[in-house]
């Protein structure tokens, strides 16, 4: 592949993973107004009692999650062809456990998604009074054990691949590799049930993209 369409794979990448990051960021601010399975009684009651173009904004803000999932796969692929063409040896194991990972991630985080809103469209729709949706913990604990155990898991293993693909191939900085190791760490064992320990993979993601940006530029400047 000419160095050209190698830039080309990268931008791709970066701007998947901007993009990515952006649309978890609306849907994070989305998932944190819906009642965690430890919310008081009267402040779930209050929240699936309220007007209906609130509920419609959860549900609403929902629906982005599968283009910020079709985003992370855009994202992965590019990477995984960008490094590749700049390995000396390419390590098709490193590479399969990648795109597994990322498959793995975000359905996980689909179905996490749609579990803690099913109370809110159940109340939309008629199938249950708000009082009922109230009382329903039981949804809200599997959303938040998909979402911060097992989806966070995934991306520890993403982000341990990713990174060791990227420093043999020169595409990262060896600081961003410690701190990318030490992301690992965290997201492979956390305990907490804690949503916004959920934005670290993102953020990492944004990262990787803007390191990938800069690199592509000084390459273009360079080349001129």
């Amino acid at each position: 592949m000419t160095e050209t369409a190698t830039r080309q794979v990268g931008s791709r990448a970066a701007y998947a993973g901007l993009l990515f990051f952006v649309l978890y960021i609306i849907d994070v601010a989305v998932l944190t107004r819906v009642p965690g399975s430890d919310a008081a009684s009267g402040e779930a009651l209050d929240f699936y009692s309220s007007a209906s173009e609130r509920r419609w904004m959860q549900i609403a803000g929902v629906y982005l999650v599968p283009l910020a999932g079709i985003s992370l796969l855009w994202f992965t692929a590019a990477m995984r062809h960008r490094v590749a063409n700049m390995a000396a040896r390419e390590d098709e194991l490193l590479s399969t456990v990648q795109l597994l990972s990322a498959s793995i991630y975000i359905a996980m985080v689909f179905v996490a998604s749609a579990v803690l809103t099913a109370p809110a469209i159940a109340v939309e729709i008629g199938a249950m009074t708000a009082v009922e949706a109230a009382q329903e913990r039981s949804l809200l604990v599997v959303g938040d054990s998909i979402l911060v155990v097992y989806a966070l898991r995934a991306a520890g293993v993403f982000i341990a691949a990713g990174t060791t693909r990227a420093v043999r191939s020169g595409l990262i900085p060896k600081w961003f590799a410690v701190v990318s190791y030490a992301i690992v760490l965290v997201l492979l064992l956390t305990v907490a049930r804690f949503r916004l320990v959920t934005l670290l993979f993102p953020a990492w993601v944004a990262v990787m993209s803007v390191i990938v940006l800069v690199k592509r530029g000084g390459r273009t400047a360079a080349a001129a």
